[in-house]
């Protein structure tokens, strides 16, 4: 019990600083590319001219999906594990890691270029990489699928603050293949993301 909730606790501090670089990329490269430093695209669209409020999503996009059509050329395969912490829940609870990672620059190049989809995505699928991550290294292999939740759960309460919310929604996915006993760590691992992100 003390182990589950000692790993359960990592699991959740390690989620919340994978948020944090995702949200400090993101803050970084509007700087950079738009040189808005409020953390807010709406704020960083009124000071654009309207020519550049088109061209620079649309420009995002572009280079979003000449990385990930690059990586797959690079690779010459198509991921040989999911990339998806959704599909690694249903399947065997790995990862591949450098498709998920570029995965995730490709969002990160297409919220901060300002188009409209969620940055929320990419923060839960770097979580539970990182808590995959470390399952596999430190835990055995029947449990990496509750570390994979602990993640993905953690990733939702650092990025939404909710940190019942996330763990109910990862239970019920969940609810199929693993005990209700389970869903103790989950919330544990999204308590302590979420009190870590707070800090």
């Amino acid at each position: 019990m003390f182990r589950r909730l000692l790993i359960a606790t990592v699991v959740g501090i390690l989620a919340a600083f994978a948020v944090a670089g995702f949200r400090h990329a993101m803050l970084l490269l509007e700087w950079l590319f738009l040189n808005n430093d409020s953390g807010s695209l709406v704020n960083a669209a009124t000071n654009l001219s309207p020519w550049r409020r088109l061209l620079t999503p649309a420009l995002g996009g572009l280079a979003a999906g000449l990385l990930l059509m690059g990586w797959q050329k690079f690779t010459q395969q198509r991921p040989h594990a999911p990339t998806d912490y959704m599909e690694a829940l249903q399947t065997d609870g790995q990862f591949d890691y450098a498709a998920s990672l570029v995965k995730s620059l490709a969002s990160l190049l297409v919220v901060t270029s300002g188009s409209a989809i969620g940055r929320e995505g990419a923060m839960i699928l770097l979580a539970a990489l990182a808590a995959s991550c470390f399952a596999q290294r430190f835990t055995p292999r029947q449990e990496w699928k509750l570390w994979i939740a602990c993640g993905a759960a953690a990733g939702m309460a650092a990025a939404y603050r909710a940190p019942l919310a996330g763990s109910l929604f990862i239970a019920e996915v969940l609810f199929g293949t693993m005990m209700l006993a389970s869903l103790g760590p989950v919330i544990i691992s999204a308590v302590v993301a979420l009190l870590v992100s707070n800090l």
